[in-house]
This record gives C-alpha cells, structure tokens and sequence, in this order.
C-alpha cells in the first residue's frame, strides 16, 4: 500500500504482544523478511523470536478484557496477560481443570448452535461472530476481514 512508517513504530508493532501478528496495513500482510532487512542483528532477534513463536493466537475470553494472546500450541492452556485467567487454548474458553473439553464430543453441539443462531467464524483465528446490522464485510479483531454471508475474503455474493 506504501504508506510510510518510523523504524521505532514499526519495531514496535513485530516487538510487541499486544499487537497481533501478522502485521497488516491495508489488509496487506507487512513482510517480516522486509522488516528484518531495514534492523540491526540485535533487533532482528527480537523480531524472529516473536514472529516465530506465535504460531497461533486467541482472544481473552473474558467479558470487556479480549486481549489477543500469542500462544504456540503444545501449550494446554495459557494466562491472559491482563487480566490473569487462565485459558484452554483448544476451546479458547476460561479454563476448566477436571472437565472435558468442549471441541470433540460437544464440538457438534456447539457447530449446531452457531450454525442455527448464524454466527459465523473467522479463518484467521477461530473466534466466532454474530451480525447484527450494518455491512456484510466483517473486519475481525484479529485484523481479518471477511464476507459475512459467503465468508470469502474477496467477495462477489
């Protein structure tokens, strides 16, 4: 898109976890090969340590909280950084030591009931939405933006 950035902003959004990567301005994906071109080593450690280990990232369960967190998934469970409940990274729900999972058994149930209420679900990061007017381009809190009736990224419905 060409839009212009400071070294320091731009480091700061691949440095820090409360920005949820990928980064994306124009709903363009910023290049991390190109970040790491224009820093130092030093830097570029910092960038690659981050950029790698957040292979997957959810949102804080948690009503007025909805933190993005960054977890990698052989973790189990993970703590919101703000507001310090823990988190089943499968369900993406508060933690429930003891209890079955929802995703599996009860997966089913909950796909019906989504599907009845007509929410749909983001292919970035999982969370499930519900419209209730206004236009059919969903802009998720992850940064992806989508259809909210055929669910394409790029729609012509």
């Amino acid at each position: 898109c060409e839009h212009k950035y400071c070294q320091t902003c731009l480091y700061k959004l691949f440095t820090d976890s409360t920005y949820v990567l990928p980064i994306r301005c124009c709903n363009k994906e910023i290049s991390v090969d190109f970040v790491l071109k224009i820093f130092t080593p030093e830097d570029t450690q910092q960038i690659i340590q981050r950029t790698g280990q957040a292979s997957h990232k959810l949102f804080c369960p948690t009503p007025g909280c909805e933190r993005p967190i960054h977890v990698t998934t052989e973790l189990k469970t993970s703590t919101c950084p703000d507001c310090k409940k823990e988190i089943c990274v499968k369900c993406r729900s508060h933690a429930h030591p003891n209890k079955k999972c929802w995703k599996g058994k009860n997966e089913k149930k909950f796909r019906k009931i989504t599907e009845k209420r007509g929410w749909r679900q983001c292919m970035a990061c999982g969370i499930f939405i519900e419209r209730k007017g206004g236009c059919k381009n969903i802009h998720c809190p992850c940064g992806n933006t989508f259809c909210y009736h055929c669910g394409k990224q790029i729609c012509k419905c």
